[in-house]
């Protein structure tokens, strides 16, 4: 079982999340808090496998909540909420390593992959934070750096795999995970790149050897 727990300053929006995750088989909700300095000492002595944290919160931000965490050590997936995104927010998490992004008024299908993808450990970015993602590969174009840089190595593991020819069930059966989590990491990669296909990342790959 995989324990989460949320923290979010809007009681209606903690609660909604929570009633998603409750149905999701194999996850359970261990807390709610609404206040993030009771949420943050709830996670230091809980120790959720995962905790989705308000990016907006009065006392202390999201990010804030999120780096005290990462500087005591608390081994959990940290995965942010907001309804808005920027290129700000998107720079400091990236920094922080945090495990993903998500808006709150996602779907529930989105909050489901979300969960999968955390699961089968990797990080979950939602179309939103993807596309600051393709912002930020177009600085880098610009400044001549590699757009490899900007895959975690799960995603270049995968590229590596395309560029061999293999298919999404083979890459999927070879990794352990689900052909819908390596179907997100493709699109991610396309995003991440520029590029609109798999002859694309190839040609990227292959001029960036990796």
């Amino acid at each position: 079982m995989i324990n989460l727990y949320i923290i979010d300053d809007h009681p209606l929006v903690a609660s909604g999340i929570a009633k998603l995750v409750e149905r999701k088989e194999g996850f359970r909700v261990i807390g709610i808090s609404n206040d993030p300095v009771e949420g943050l000492n709830k996670v230091m002595i809980l120790r959720p496998d995962i905790v989705f944290v308000d990016l907006e919160m009065p006392k202390m931000n999201g990010l804030d909540l999120a780096e005290t965490l990462l500087k005591k050590d608390i081994k959990v997936k940290i995965v942010l909420l907001t309804m808005h995104f920027n290129q700000a927010v998107i720079r400091k998490a990236t920094n922080l390593k945090l495990n993903g992004f998500i808006p709150k008024q996602a779907a529930e299908e989105e909050f489901e992959e979300c969960l999968d993808t955390l699961e089968s450990g990797h990080d979950y970015f939602s179309t939103n934070a993807q596309e600051l993602l393709h912002s930020k590969a177009l600085k880098i174009e610009k400044t001549g750096l590699n757009k490899t840089q900007l895959l975690t190595n799960r995603e270049r593991e995968i590229l590596s795999m395309i560029v061999n020819g293999a298919s999404t069930k083979e890459i999927a059966d070879k990794l352990f995970i689900a052909v819908r989590t390596v179907e997100t990491h493709r699109k991610a990669i396309l995003t991440k790149l520029d590029v609109n296909n798999v002859a694309g990342m190839v040609r990227i790959a292959v001029k960036e050897g990796l």
